[in-house]
């Protein structure tokens, strides 16, 4: 009987953090894993990858073998003062034309899991402004947007609501590789400190809602679960991996939407009396 080949998974950003524990989890399940990261690691398959360089990009592109199963994005950076620019071109830019140009890798069947986060959970609300962003280069995008003059928190956001929505064109358009993401709210990682400062003026904090910090390895199970061929009928989701944030948020927002009906209503019923 002839043993089945594992699993070829392709991760971002697995040097550190999510991507380092979602390529241990991988591992642990039998799959065969490629590190694509600037950082420099002592996985086995690594190959230099700096979102920020389209020569970089195309050059690890080249070095990814065929027959791909499944192409985990979990590089990114923190927001900072200083770095919209840069955290619009490694999250959002930089991940769409490396996964873009490595779809011809990915086999059908494949999958595509992209880490976004809950900062981008309203997405839907900036539609527009995201279908027109969605297909435009890096100097255009300059062009469009004040982005020095963004609020650091506000470029982070930007950037994952791009990430979410353009997954989800590619998976109504895709007919043999499927686009999921995987969204959640903070995870204690090196970069946990920038995202505090950045979010820190914020109105509504989501400290308040969670009762712990969520881990690594959370996320890499939510993610293995999207990637596993198993999930093969999942295409198009944004999971939510944040204690109940947003169902809480979700309840609050339709209850006050509600009353406000409510209160329309009734005001209307007591003047035609």
């Amino acid at each position: 009987m002839l043993e089945s080949k594992p699993m070829v998974t392709v991760i971002t950003g697995a040097a550190n953090g999510i991507g380092r524990a979602t390529c241990e989890l991988l591992k642990a399940n039998g799959a065969s894993t490629i590190v694509c990261d600037r950082e420099e690691c002592d996985e086995e398959n690594y190959i230099f990858l700096d979102l920020s360089e389209p020569e970089s990009i195309s050059e690890c592109v080249r070095s990814l073998p065929e027959n791909i199963d499944a192409l985990i994005n979990c590089a990114g950076i923190a927001p900072s003062n200083g770095n919209n620019s840069s955290v619009l071109q490694v999250n959002w830019l930089g991940t769409k034309t490396f996964t873009e140009a490595a779809l011809m890798k990915i086999k059908p069947g494949g999958s595509v899991t992209t880490v976004a986060s809950r900062a981008g959970a309203k997405w839907e609300d900036n539609i527009a402004q995201l279908r027109q962003l969605a297909e435009i280069s890096e100097d255009e995008l300059d062009k469009i947007l004040d982005i020095d003059n963004l609020a650091p928190a506000r470029a982070y956001e930007l950037s994952k609501e791009l990430l979410i929505f353009w997954s989800m064109m590619h998976a109504a358009a895709q007919k043999s590789i499927r686009f999921n993401t995987v969204s959640p709210s903070s995870v204690e990682t090196r970069l946990t400190p920038s995202f505090k400062q950045a979010f820190q003026s914020r109105k509504i904090n989501n400290s308040d809602l969670r009762r712990r910090t969520t881990t690594p390895d959370e996320i890499a199970s939510a993610i293995w679960f999207l990637a596993n061929p198993s999930s093969a009928s999942i295409n198009g989701i944004d999971l939510k991996v944040d204690q109940g944030i947003t169902a809480q948020r979700l309840l609050t927002e339709l209850t006050i939407t509600n009353q406000g009906i409510q209160d329309e209503q009734t005001q209307s019923y007591d003047s035609d009396r």
